[in-house]
């Protein structure tokens, strides 16, 4: 499958303890969301953002957020490091921990701007045109309770992507 024609990635984020037991949701067939046996809760806190890659988009939005230059945003440690995976996919890939920490932080009505600005970039307006100002914020919101619920235990936020067929 080509990565430039008849594909889509899925993403969802979620919390882990280290790189390590991010890792293991590779292991899994849906990933970090994937059900467990028994107690049908989900491997991992993850929250499903359906094609926000954590590379260029979730850089804009780490930029919005912090006021510093999108460039100095993709030099951050920890910013898209791949934890592993193989060369088709999918892979586990770090959000950095400034951005982590400032959704965890931020105040509610500066979500609500962030999200107001971050939904009017190219990047997302493009991706999906069908994604309201709304839409991106109720995805910010959640990205933000998922980021303060990993600050609150010590863990990070992890990016699970993959490419699927277009439907």
């Amino acid at each position: 499958m080509s990565p430039m024609t008849g594909s889509r990635i899925v993403t969802d984020y979620f919390a882990a303890a280290s790189d390590d037991v991010a890792a293991l949701a590779l292991l899994a067939p849906d990933g970090p969301s994937t059900l467990m046996l028994g107690s049908g809760e989900p491997l991992f806190d993850t929250v499903c953002l359906p094609a926000i890659d954590p590379f260029v988009m979730l850089c804009t939005l780490h930029a919005l957020l912090s006021g510093r230059p999108y460039r100095d945003c993709t030099t951050d440690a920890r910013h898209g490091q791949v934890v592993g995976g193989s060369d088709e996919g999918p892979w586990v890939v770090t959000v950095a921990d400034a951005l982590v920490h400032g959704l965890a932080d931020a105040p509610r009505t500066r979500l609500q701007q962030v999200s107001r600005r971050w939904a009017a970039t190219p990047e997302l307006r493009t991706a999906s045109p069908h994604r309201s100002p709304e839409r991106v914020g109720a995805a910010v919101s959640a990205l933000a309770a998922l980021s303060h619920r990993a600050v609150e235990v010590r863990h990070t936020v992890y990016c699970w992507t993959q490419l699927r067929d277009a439907l």
